[in-house]
């Protein structure tokens, strides 16, 4: 589009629910949500991660002049003029930049879109996968499935994929064959569960899913030395590497 209107075109956010919310300025610094379609609030990020390791968890909401600009949020909306949603969390997080920009006259927060909220792995905007979705394909596919968490990553060309983790029930399983065979089992469910995910091959090139086998036991030890259970959409980064570190303890605990 850049290239044959010889303009670069403005980011704008909408979606089915809250319609189109946001839009950038002339000066392309950041998201600015109209105030006259949605009343919205934010919800930060710690917030939001408490609600997920405990649902019952109420997360406090701030508004546009409680915000602090580098941090993360939550997206809260209530329709305006007659919309249906009241305090609807829309489940995308943006990351507030700066609260005003008075050289143009605009004295709103600027906002960079980030991602889908955590319990969602949303796949190039083609599909969103949730822990719905995965418990059905698993429960379709009767793999013998102990333990699983899923989490987004992304390949060397800055591509998304869908990187699952799984314990099987069988404490003797190659590893290098499972992964394999169980990536080619779920990948048939994927397509036969969600329309859109056959498409990501056909139409983006990519093989969306990646698995790897934990050894058998590795998330109990997760439990024991951090007494909580690791959250199965989109644990942290760190969360996952302190996975990895049992893991391989585990193996080498195996191989002796």
């Amino acid at each position: 589009m850049e290239h044959h209107w010889g303009v670069t075109p403005l980011e704008i956010f909408g979606g089915t629910e809250p319609t189109c919310i946001a839009s950038e300025t002339w000066a392309r610094d950041g998201l600015v949500f109209f105030p006259d379609v949605c009343f919205y609030e934010f919800i930060p990020l710690s917030e939001m991660e408490k609600n997920l390791h405990d649902p019952d968890y109420i997360p406090r909401t701030y508004l546009m002049d409680e915000l602090k600009p580098g941090h993360e949020y939550e997206l809260v909306i209530s329709n305006l003029k007659g919309g249906a949603f009241a305090r609807y969390r829309v489940g995308d997080m943006f990351r507030c930049l700066k609260l005003k920009n008075p050289d143009e006259g605009v004295m709103l927060p600027h906002f960079q879109y980030i991602d889908r909220d955590p319990s969602v792995i949303d796949i190039s905007g083609f599909t969103r996968i949730s822990e719905k979705t995965i418990k059905k394909v698993l429960e379709l596919s009767r793999l013998q499935i102990r333990f699983w968490f899923a989490i987004k990553d992304f390949d060397e060309e800055n591509r998304a994929f869908f990187h699952l983790f799984v314990e099987t029930q069988d404490e003797g399983v190659n590893s290098v064959v499972a992964e394999e065979v169980i990536k080619d089992h779920l990948s048939i469910y994927f397509r036969y569960v969600d329309a859109d995910y056959k498409d990501l091959k056909a139409l983006l090139g990519i093989d969306p899913l990646v698995v790897t086998v934990l050894p058998s036991g590795t998330l109990d030890r997760y439990t024991l030395k951090f007494h909580r259970k690791l959250r199965k959409m989109n644990p942290s980064h760190f969360e996952v590497i302190e996975v990895m570190k049992l893991a391989r303890s585990n193996a080498q605990e195996e191989v002796i």
